[in-house]
């Protein structure tokens, strides 16, 4: 019965240990993160598919948080993958870039895939660095909820895409 017992308390340790909640694999140094939901305007409407970047304006390991903007222009930010940003100061970097005219390729076994083409930005530069972005937010203990606007609608040819 002894047996018994240890294997089963045994096995609930082991159980316990591998589901894990959803702070595995957190690094031990990582501060408390705060939720941080960012809506992104452009030309009076939600910017959907744009990444959100916010940038420690203090040096900090985890001096980052970032998140892509769903249909509704929202985006929730994560730090080193987990949901939340920490308190503090940043400025907001927010990038869009997609690519167009491409064309499609076939491999041996079938598989499509997509070559060629032009990357264009949809998102004045100026967001797209930290020394230029016009926006900044700061995170509390209560965490933070924006909304904020970049300007018109651009349509910027960056580059050609690999053939």
């Amino acid at each position: 019965m002894r047996i018994f017992l240890f294997l089963a308390f045994g096995t609930v340790l082991l159980l316990q240990a591998g589901c894990g909640g959803s702070d595995r694999g957190r690094p031990a140094d990582l501060p408390q993160l705060h939720p941080v939901h960012i809506e992104i305007i452009q030309g009076g409407n939600p910017l959907e598919g744009a990444t959100v970047t916010l940038v420690s304006k203090v040096p900090a390991t985890y001096g980052t948080a970032s998140g892509t903007t769903n249909a509704s222009g929202v985006a929730s930010l994560r730090t080193y993958g987990f949901e939340g940003a920490p308190a503090g100061d940043y400025a907001v970097l927010v990038t869009k870039e997609v690519p167009a005219n491409q064309r499609e390729g076939t491999t041996e076994e079938g598989l499509t895939y997509l070559i060629g083409g032009q990357l264009y930005r949809y998102v004045d530069a100026q967001f797209s660095n930290v020394n230029s972005t016009p926006i900044s937010i700061t995170v509390t203990e209560r965490g933070a909820r924006e909304t904020l606007d970049v300007g018109d609608p651009v349509r910027v040819f960056m580059r050609n895409l690999p053939q």
